[in-house]
């Protein structure tokens, strides 16, 4: 029998990271929307690598005794529950910083396309309209104002891609005042969120998904939107009112919607957004490049190394000093677990 630490795999990642777990683990790769399934894995399971499906919550925790760790591939963790894993003694990590430059990239490309009404030319072209080149006008994005929403690191980024790139005015909402250092990079100036939406030509959303910034994008918050603007989100789904933008846009009061990402996803069939012709929508793809899919399975597999070789995780979710002092107590009381 192998002494080796068990490894529940729940994604499948980049070879880059699949080898750093085999050649210190046993793996299990298992379909993370069979729960039954992934709660047979688990029993045994000494960490747990997940992506976006499949719930990690207390009744999965409570069926893993021997687990430490769960990693998630990438950066929004709202779909595992933190303080019952930290309750648990399970350290929770993540991978920021892997996938930066491609949302980044990402964000620009949709606020490019609907600046210049890509979507709807795209498909005049494909019916044989050649002639609805000269149909619609067009804007640059040069030297318009970028109100950023989340100042983190896709935020800070973006804020000075934008500015050394187009010569962007920016601003950002934020509840932490950034360094100044990264201000003056990006040359943004911090600002509420109201005026931030009023002086605003394009608007990202760039927050995690909480109970503060759940619905954020709300009617309330498009009536006070600058008329015109285009908004791009790339972070969570839930964080904007699809119905409301849809509304927005039938108004006229946005030019256009970007986003990567759905309240539910996949969307359903009868979404009010897909297939209109003033928006730019992706299947949360954003990360999905060579470099930030090799980015994110290296830095989930050496963290979830160091957890399980006791060492300290490079990017912890939950205090790593909270979670020892918590798994060393329920180990005294094995029973309790």
């Amino acid at each position: 029998m192998s002494n080796r630490p068990i490894v529940v795999m729940l994604t499948s990642m980049d070879e880059a990271g699949l080898r750093l777990v085999r050649e210190a683990a046993d793996m299990r790769m298992v379909d993370p929307k069979d729960r039954a399934a992934v709660e047979a894995a688990v029993a045994d399971a000494d960490a747990i690598i997940t992506r976006t499906a499949g719930s990690i919550d207390a009744g999965l925790l409570d069926r893993a005794p021997r687990l430490r760790a769960v990693g998630r591939h990438g950066v929004g963790f709202d779909h595992i529950d933190i303080p019952a894993a930290t309750a648990r003694g399970v350290q929770v990590i993540y991978t920021p910083g892997a996938n930066t430059q491609d949302v980044v990239e990402h964000a620009i490309a949709m606020m490019i396309g609907l600046s210049k009404h890509f979507p709807s030319m795209m498909k005049e072209l494909e019916a044989g309209n050649y002639a609805a080149r000269t149909s619609m006008k067009g804007r640059e994005i040069l030297g318009r104002t970028l109100g950023i929403v989340g100042f983190g690191r896709i935020g800070k980024r973006l804020g000075e891609v934008c500015r050394l790139g187009f010569g962007m005015r920016v601003l950002y909402h934020d509840i932490v005042q950034a360094p100044e250092e990264a201000e003056l990079r990006a040359g943004a100036v911090r600002v509420s969120y109201e005026e931030l939406l009023r002086e605003s030509d394009y608007v990202s959303l760039h927050v995690p998904l909480d109970a503060s910034t759940r619905r954020m994008v709300d009617r309330a918050a498009l009536a006070q939107i600058r008329e015109g603007a285009i908004l791009i989100n790339t972070c969570r789904g839930p964080v904007v009112d699809e119905e409301a933008v849809a509304d927005a846009l039938d108004a006229r009061l946005l030019w256009g919607y970007g986003a990567d990402v759905f309240d539910v996803e996949p969307p359903p069939a009868d979404h009010p957004l897909i297939g209109r012709r003033d928006v730019m929508l992706t299947p949360h793809s954003a990360a999905q490049t060579e470099e930030g899919l090799r980015n994110m399975a290296t830095m989930v597999a050496r963290d979830i190394l160091n957890i399980l070789s006791g060492r300290q995780p490079e990017n912890p979710v939950n205090d790593p000093i909270e979670v020892e002092r918590l798994r060393a107590e329920l180990e005294k009381a094995p029973l309790y677990r």
